[in-house]
């Protein structure tokens, strides 16, 4: 469950969010495989009663309750770091917060056993100013980063240094770059989600031709020469070839007296 911002000043910004490291899950987890396991190999390979099933489901139920509760535990846990604090909340029904200011740390020490390094966990041990006790974070994920970038905060805050930048996956859950699971910030040559690459425009030189030809543009008919007066001597050898025709069977003599006719017309 991600921190309320509530919980924030007004000029406060929150900077890490863990939960708790996997190991958590650890114990109840070996048990609920383990009796599984047995009761599995209890049924199949042995011939018991049937009045022993029920007994025996509610022997494995036990630590698969105690599974999802932890389960719940790890959602409900949050181990914030802000501006000026760190603020743990704990619970499922009664509801634990612990806040402590970064200028009241002491010391922060870190505990981890050889297994805990191989696994990437430990503790963090916190010591407080005019507090006999120390606020001891257990299961905690990259415990050395963590103690780094507490470390560094506590730097800018007190002494004006510079702080560290905050791993993506020790983000904010909401701020925590989409599509990565808090692995890393997303690629420059990625682009934006939901849209495609942009591709470079090409060289118009290097285009290679069009494979058809643009249509050529139709050229406009001329305009038709005005109609000059038919002179005599072409009237005259027109008569003559009509005439020719006329004697050699081609044109009778009505198309002869009609031809002759018009042309006659045009003087």
């Amino acid at each position: 469950m991600a921190l309320p911002r509530k919980f924030l000043n007004q000029d406060e910004e929150l900077l890490a969010e863990l939960r708790p490291h996997w190991i958590f899950f650890a114990g109840p987890l070996a048990a609920a495989i383990a009796v599984w396991a047995g009761i599995a190999a209890l049924l199949i390979g042995v011939h018991v009663p049937d009045w022993t099933s029920y007994p025996l489901l509610v022997l494995g139920a036990v630590p698969s309750l105690w599974l999802i509760g932890r389960l719940i535990r790890w959602r409900t846990y949050t181990l914030a770091l802000t501006s000026t604090r760190i603020v743990v909340r704990r619970g499922v029904l009664d509801r634990d917060t612990i806040q402590l200011r970064l200028q009241r740390i002491t010391e922060i020490n870190l505990a981890q056993t050889i297994w805990e390094r191989l696994l990437g966990t430990g503790r963090l041990v916190i010591d407080v100013q005019g507090e006999d006790d120390s606020l001891i974070l257990e299961f905690v994920r990259k415990p050395a980063i963590v103690q780094r970038v507490i470390n560094s905060q506590i730097n800018e805050l007190v002494g004006g240094g510079d702080r560290e930048p905050v791993p993506d996956d020790m983000l904010p859950f909401a701020q925590r770059p989409a599509g990565r699971h808090g692995t890393g910030p997303p690629s420059e040559d990625t682009p934006p989600f939901g849209t495609s690459p942009v591709e470079p425009a090409a060289d118009w030189h290097s285009q290679p031709p069009p494979d058809t030809e643009p249509a050529p543009t139709p050229l406009r008919a001329l305009p038709a020469p005005p109609p000059t007066a038919t002179s005599g001597e072409q009237i005259r050898q027109r008569l003559i070839e009509l005439d020719d025709l006329r004697r050699r069977g081609i044109l009778t003599e009505e198309e002869f007296a009609a031809k002759k006719a018009e042309l006659l017309n045009r003087i």
